[in-house]
């Protein structure tokens, strides 16, 4: 069985300028395309639903319903589908809002408003919580007691004569063990 490779299509070749513009020169019918792939993508993250996207891209690029929809389509494969974004995703959509909000607020000169925007901005960057402090006690130093047999003390005590003592390279045999929790846990 023989492998067939094939011309890259518009859309590999479109990728492939947004990973490095200057590894592919896309044609004119590619940066048109390229050019209704953002704005299909900029109508979806407007909250747009993907009609309302494609009645816009219809009449703003005079292409067809099937045209546009494959548009969105390819908008959602290069950006990825907002729906579907993780929590992060959507707290960076919803920050994006607030900011119009706040700017929006800012104009009108309406000082509620832009307190509501920025209290809701502190909650969506988790500025009103209280960090993460480091437990000093827990990392305080603490005395282990090992226990080992006579045999693997002397075979230590003999690796110390030498210098070094490589535990990888260690006859040693596991054992049963049970871990024991603080009283606070």
């Amino acid at each position: 069985m023989s492998l067939v490779t094939t011309k890259d299509t518009h859309l590999d070749n479109i990728i492939a300028s947004y990973m490095d513009e200057t590894s592919v020169e896309l044609s004119a019918f590619e940066l048109k395309m390229k050019e209704r792939i953002k704005t299909a993508f900029s109508l979806l993250l407007n909250w747009r639903s993907r009609e309302q996207a494609a009645n816009v891209m219809m009449e703003q690029f005079e292409v067809s319903q099937a045209t546009a929809y494959r548009d969105i389509s390819r908008a959602l494969i290069i950006y990825g589908d907002i729906n579907k974004a993780g929590k992060e995703g959507h707290r960076y959509i919803i920050m994006e809002y607030n900011h119009k909000l706040l700017q929006l607020a800012t104009k009108e000169k309406n000082l509620e408003q832009m307190g509501r925007a920025l209290d809701r901005y502190m909650k969506l960057a988790d500025l009103d919580k209280e960090e993460n402090r480091v437990n000093l006690e827990k990392l305080a130093a603490m005395d282990i007691t090992v226990n080992i047999s006579k045999s693997s003390e002397k075979a230590i005590a003999g690796m110390l004569q030498g210098g070094v003592v490589d535990l990888n390279n260690f006859e040693a045999e596991d054992t049963e063990f049970e871990e024991v929790k603080d009283a606070e846990e």
